[in-house]
């Protein structure tokens, strides 16, 4: 029996475990930094009080990006079912172009083509059912949040869009729709608690498998690699579990970092850190995420509504056809005094020129440079601007009593400019840290060195133009997939 280690119980680990541990052949240990899924409190499963997860209500990592105009914050879970336990729950796909690049830069299997039938069968769409887009059978449970259920300000920022020319798209999963204004689809049980893809995949009957162990609050600090294979993983407390295939499933932000501690990276940082290098790989060279610009509103009146952060969306095209940028009211919150929220500007193109290192000195474990938003990026925003000032003028605005935080001038010529300088902030997409054609082959397997795979949103060779979350439960069924095939040859 072939023992595989996954490193990470996130939202591609669980998958990656619960798909795996299907087959008697091979046995599955899950380590998860964090705790398991039974310390879900309202916080996490009350889809409106993800705000307070981003606060550190929950455990999560808080990363600080180092950005042209100071730190961005970057969250991912530590515990598991990891972001997909914090984040807005959107469940978009990105489209079908993303991924046929893939495919075109060399990446066979990566195909639009390729993939939508695993993005299909994950889901099970409360909405649209089994048709040639969607799926009813599928661990995910999707649904669109009922205008009944959204906050004021999102119903008014949806109405106020239609009410400015912004076409409706019943369906932002069919790109054929776009660009116009929809509603995110989101991952909600029966009882429209959030749905994470430990609680999804890793289900009370899967974890009675025979060939499943999960262990949490275990933190894995190395692979060792002997003569070009890996052999087993590190933990923090010294000991060593050897496995005949390790999988690193610990995000964008700390597989790069694992794969350097264990020798697998830059040799020259490797050198810098006294560190033997097993494989002289660009791991961390090409951050990608989703940046925009940030700027805070206010409306007289409660927030009201029962939906999660991800409600309405324009999804835009600055040229009139290729969508390159999300815009939607982000996080309500009525605490004391007046309502505020965020409405975030995000481009869905990156250059993917972030980086990610190990830290310099004692206590720092990481070193992150955000991507940069250049001129062209920058243009792009602009049309998302126009978009917004066309809403501040509508009826559905107006009858809000939606003010700028700060008075602004979207109109003018450095409007982008002052907004990024104000609020850059990050959608929490980070990818492309070990991707496949650099680090990894279309296998996702690590080059040079054997019986080592990456399985999170590292391996996207460039992001999609759209919410990463289900990109990494494709790759992951995907993965798994291929892995159960070769095994039973």
């Amino acid at each position: 029996m072939k023992h595989i280690a996954i490193v990470g119980g996130g939202t591609s680990g669980a998958v990656l475990a619960a798909r795996l541990s299907e087959t008697s052949d091979i046995s599955v240990t899950l380590f998860e930094t964090g705790p398991d899924d039974d310390v879900y409190g309202s916080s996490v499963l009350d889809p409106i009080r993800a705000p307070e997860a981003w606060q550190g209500a929950s455990p999560v990592a808080m990363v600080g990006m180092q950005g042209a105009a100071g730190i961005i914050p970057a969250l991912q879970g530590r515990l598991m079912g990891g972001t997909s336990a914090v984040n807005g729950m959107a469940t978009l796909r990105g489209l079908p172009e993303d991924y046929d690049g893939w495919a075109a830069a060399g990446l066979d299997g990566w195909g639009w083509d390729d993939v939508a039938d695993t993005f299909i069968s994950a889901e099970n769409d409360l909405d649209f059912g089994s048709n040639p887009l969607h799926g009813d059978s599928g661990p995910l449970t999707v649904r669109r949040w009922r205008r009944n259920e959204m906050s004021h300000a999102q119903n008014a920022f949806y109405d106020g869009m239609v009410e400015t020319n912004g076409p409706i798209v019943c369906d932002i999963n069919d790109s054929s729709q776009l660009p116009g204004i929809g509603i995110f689809p989101v991952t909600i049980d029966a009882n429209s608690n959030r749905l994470t893809t430990s609680r999804a995949y890793l289900t009370p009957k899967v974890r009675q498998r025979e060939n499943l162990q999960i262990r949490t609050k275990c933190k894995v600090t190395g692979i060792h690699i002997d003569a070009g294979r890996a052999t087993g993983i590190i933990l923090e407390n010294g000991e060593e579990i050897e496995a005949d295939d390790i999988i690193i499933s610990t995000g964008a932000l700390w597989t790069p970092i694992l794969l350097m501690r264990s020798g697998v990276g830059p040799a020259d940082h490797l050198a810098e850190h006294g560190i033997k290098v097993k494989a002289d790989l660009p791991v961390g060279d090409t951050l990608s995420d989703h940046l925009g610009a940030g700027i805070r509103y206010i409306h007289e009146g409660p927030r009201g509504g029962t939906a999660g952060p991800a409600q309405s969306l324009y999804i835009g095209a600055s040229n009139g056809k290729d969508v390159d940028y999300h815009l939607f009211p982000i996080a309500p919150s009525s605490k004391d005094g007046p309502t505020t929220f965020t409405m975030g500007a995000f481009l869905m193109r990156s250059s993917g020129n972030g980086k990610i290192r190990m830290g310099e000195t004692s206590g720092v474990e990481l070193v992150v440079t955000a991507p940069t938003i250049a001129d062209y990026d920058a243009a792009r925003l602009e049309h998302a601007f126009a978009r917004l000032a066309g809403w501040e003028k509508s009826k559905a605005a107006k009858d809000l009593g939606c003010r700028p935080e700060v008075p602004h001038d979207l109109s003018m010529e450095n409007a982008v400019a002052v907004a990024l300088e104000r609020n850059t902030i990050s959608y929490g997409h980070m990818a492309g840290t070990c991707p496949m054609g650099s680090v990894l082959n279309a296998e996702c397997q690590v080059l040079g060195i054997d019986g080592l795979r990456v399985v999170d949103a590292s391996v996207m060779p460039t992001i999609p133009s759209g919410n990463t979350y289900l990109g990494c439960v494709m790759i992951a069924e995907r993965v798994a997939r291929k892995i159960k095939t070769a095994t039973r040859k």
